[in-house]
């Protein structure tokens, strides 16, 4: 799908057919938007290539990922007319997944911005973005609109930062209040899992954001890089909270390893009391069990009791003397 939407003074806002859109010119002062998703290879490259004629290594790199469910390294390259690039996106994940990632790739030029997604079609950002767009707003230039769509992308990030600290909150409840299990330990590993992949890319994305901020290009106006400086304060943010909920995680993870050592601590301890116990009982019986002919109470009537009694007396001593010395 392509979507050609463009702002001339005269007209206004409209949306062009892909088979109508030739030619572009560069310095011309109208403004174009072209958004590409779930799109024929082909019918990309017409685009990119012929009416703009990017780089080849630019175009690759755009179309490497559509329709698939993968990602490319957030990056940016400057080629004088023109900028390429990489961002990533994300949207809240189903099942086991806390979240699912998206690539964006994005040229801008003076008076055009190409954006080219496979973000899952269900509440897209871009969606949101052509609902915000009027006239006013796409008249300030290609720059302000990508400001939009990646201020947007940043934002996504801090429900999802929400749900993971709730999460991690539950989990910490089950480890010092209830009994920590295996599927405990695999709710931690998971959560230090998604965690280091969410503080890459958005490290990452945090060296586009800062390019873009610092006003080196030409393409982005200077009134616009103030508000490129905001959304990568943001990413910083969530860059920092990422990183401390990680280890935090990690964290967590030392006090489960613990808990568990203290109670198998605990449980050899026990065990080892009740053998150290039993121990000298069996040395009583031992003794008296020897096949010898003449053995102490061998043939009194009470020599079963004075030996039950010996063990008992035996038992309760060791008790005392192990709690004398704090041992339980």
């Amino acid at each position: 799908m392509i979507n050609i939407i463009k702002y001339c003074k005269e007209k206004g806002l409209e949306n062009i057919k892909t088979d109508d859109f030739k030619t572009w010119d560069f310095k011309s002062a109208d403004k174009l938007w072209i958004d590409i998703y779930n799109s024929d290879t082909e019918e990309s490259q017409k685009i990119l290539n012929d009416v703009f004629n990017f780089h080849p290594l630019a175009i690759e790199d755009s179309l490497k990922y559509i329709g698939e469910n993968k990602i490319h390294h957030p990056k940016i390259d400057d080629f004088s007319d023109y900028l390429f690039i990489v961002f990533n996106g994300l949207t809240a994940g189903n099942g086991s997944t806390k979240y699912e990632l998206f690539s964006l790739s994005c040229f801008l030029g003076a008076n055009f911005l190409i954006t080219i997604h496979n973000e899952k079609p269900a509440n897209s950002i871009f969606n949101n973005i052509k609902s915000m767009l009027i006239g006013n707003s796409f008249r300030k230039g290609p720059d302000y609109i990508l400001n939009l769509i990646l201020d947007n992308i940043v934002d996504r990030y801090y429900p999802i930062l929400d749900n993971l600290e709730d999460e991690i909150e539950s989990v910490e409840k089950i480890i010092f209040k209830e009994m920590p299990t295996n599927r405990t330990l695999v709710q931690i590993l998971n959560f230090k899992k998604e965690l280091i992949k969410l503080r890459r890319i958005s490290s990452y994305q945090r060296e586009v954001l800062y390019k873009l901020s610092r006003g080196d290009s030409r393409l982005i106006s200077p009134s616009e890089s103030v508000y490129y400086r905001n959304v990568y304060d943001h990413l910083v943010r969530v860059s920092d909270t990422t990183e401390s909920y990680r280890d935090y995680a990690a964290g967590l993870l030392d006090s489960y390893l613990s808990i568990v050592n203290n109670k198998m601590n605990e449980v050899m301890k026990f065990l080892t009391i009740i053998a150290t116990i039993i121990l000298p009982l069996t040395f009583i019986t031992g003794i008296f069990g020897m096949n010898f002919d003449y053995i102490p109470f061998l043939h009194s009537t009470f020599g079963f009791y004075f030996c039950l009694i010996s063990m008992f007396v035996t038992a309760v001593v060791m008790m005392f003397w192990f709690k004398h010395k704090k041992w339980i």
